[in-house]
């Protein structure tokens, strides 16, 4: 081998490891999501699915990851019976829409499309004070009002 074809394989060879190196390490990156999101994901390809076969509960699921092994799953379907109740002034109507309501918008900030929509398009209350409805939902779970494993009390302990 000429002197100088001997200087540049070196410098060949480390380019080629240093790419191969890369190559592996998005590879395993690649392949790295966590477990939630991967439940995530197949929940609402599932959902999609259903709903596209005219499943209306399943067009009401949103599903969003909390931590790298928490899923929370939502509905929106008592958005179309809770909302009226609400406007005709049951206020426990009205406490579970303001937990629901907070619960999409924290969803919404993550970066959950389906979540924007509802928060979005509703329907929601006309007129409503969020902030002291959260709080009458909270003493409502704490009385007992709500059962502790309502969504409404769920809701509230992850927020």
């Amino acid at each position: 081998m000429p002197a100088k074809s001997r200087a540049h394989a070196p410098t060949s060879v480390r380019a080629i490891a240093g790419l191969l190196a890369l190559a592996i390490v998005l590879v395993v990156a690649s392949g790295c999501t966590p477990q939630a999101q991967q439940f995530v994901d197949k929940i609402r390809a599932e959902s999609t699915e259903k709903c596209n076969e005219g499943n209306q509960a399943a067009c009401h699921t949103i599903v969003q990851a909390l931590s790298d092994t928490k899923v929370a799953i939502e509905s929106t379907a008592p958005l179309e019976t809770q909302t009226p109740a609400c406007n005709a002034g049951k206020q426990d109507a009205c406490q579970q829409l303001a937990v629901l309501h907070g619960e999409l918008s924290s969803w919404c900030s993550m970066g959950n499309g389906q979540a924007c929509a509802a928060v979005n398009s509703g329907p929601w209350p006309a007129k409503w004070d969020e902030p002291a409805l959260i709080d009458a939902a909270k003493l409502s779970c704490l009385s007992g009002q709500f059962k502790p494993d309502s969504s409404t009390c769920q809701a509230l302990q992850m927020m």
